[in-house]
């Protein structure tokens, strides 16, 4: 099994799902909770899954309330949407071709829908981003409303985009280097946007960027050394292939994933403060075909992850993760 990288993160997770091999159905669950390096996982599917490889629950972004957007692949390649906590989610009203990628304190939700970029308020209906012109996908928003993503520009590049609220004209983020395609992926309170661009090698690596940079519209990224990735029981001999940094809280902790020459991918926290990596998988992540997959897509302000990983016959399923002496909202009702 081979997965072959995009810049969006989802285009690899699509990728699988179309390599793998038709398995039995079965039924959405919570698991209990798991250890792993102080971290306490709980794993979930959202909705009834259908049990194919390559399909499954993709939590793709926390609040700060603790609460997930989950991404539903289902057998026929459609989505379905979810927000809430691994103890209780609920259906999103969106399209078969829609992505909730991001959600703030207010319950405001973000993603893309048919190619469009769109927000939707609690209880309202999902509306395009008012700019720019050409946005295709908002990944993510902070609790003042600011919104990141992408977009095609008049030159046909696809960099990145910051919007500072719904009155606003957009800020353009540009790559450090490359063909100028970013995905700015999460902002933080304090206008610290974090993503991913294709570097000159043709390979995805982090970025970061501060709004309060801004000069006439445009943002430059600054890139982030990529890690230098561990041995990991099962791959060996594997090297380091790329990175995507997708998420940001207010203490500058961010977290992505790298991807490396198995194909396998692997989470981590990046420090911005330090510099310093440090890598997680979610314990019960398994090989299918040689190729075992964990993305942490979110992080709150207390610490609490999201992301998802895959099992032993490529489904994929959703978690969250507390860290030790931690303030989880919401936690102790995600227990089963």
């Amino acid at each position: 099994m081979s997965i072959h990288f995009k810049s969006s993160r989802f285009a690899a997770v699509l990728a699988m799902a179309a390599a793998l091999i038709p398995l039995r159905a079965v039924a959405g669950e919570i698991g209990k909770p798991i250890n792993a390096k102080g971290f306490t996982f709980i794993n979930f599917d959202a909705g009834l899954g259908s049990g194919i490889a390559g399909t499954g629950s993709n939590a793709n972004g926390i609040s700060n309330k603790g609460h997930v957007v989950v991404t539903l692949i289902n057998a026929d390649g459609s989505f379905t949407n979810f927000t809430g906590t691994p103890a209780l989610t609920n259906p999103l009203t969106l399209g078969a071709n829609a992505m909730a990628f991001g959600m703030n304190a207010i319950n405001t939700i973000v993603g893309t829908q048919g190619g469009t970029a769109f927000f939707l308020t609690q209880n309202g209906t999902a509306q395009p981003l008012p700019a720019p012109a050409g946005a295709t996908s908002a990944f993510g928003i902070n609790d003042k409303g600011q919104i990141v993503g992408q977009y095609t520009n008049a030159k046909g590049q696809t960099p990145g985009v910051a919007l500072v609220n719904m009155k606003t004209s957009a800020t353009t983020i540009n790559a450090p280097s490359g063909p100028n395609t970013v995905n700015a992926q999460g902002i933080n309170n304090f206008g610290l946007i974090v993503g991913f661009y294709v570097g000159n090698d043709g390979q995805d690596h982090g970025f970061i960027a501060n709004l309060s940079n801004t000069k006439n519209g445009v943002l430059a990224g600054t890139p982030v050394p990529d890690p230098v990735i561990p041995n990991v029981a099962g791959e060996p001999g594997a090297t380091f292939v790329f990175s995507q940094l997708l998420g940001v809280n207010d203490a500058g902790i961010v977290v992505g994933y790298y991807g490396d020459s198995t194909t396998s991918q692997h989470g981590f926290l990046y420090n911005t403060n330090t510099g310093k990596y440090t890598f997680l998988d979610d314990p019960s992540v398994k090989f299918s075909g040689g190729v075992e997959v964990t993305q942490i897509t979110g992080i709150t302000d207390s610490g609490e992850l999201a992301g998802f990983y895959s099992d032993a016959n490529g489904v994929f399923h959703a978690f969250t993760a507390c860290p030790p002496d931690a303030f989880c909202p919401n936690f102790p009702h995600d227990l089963p």
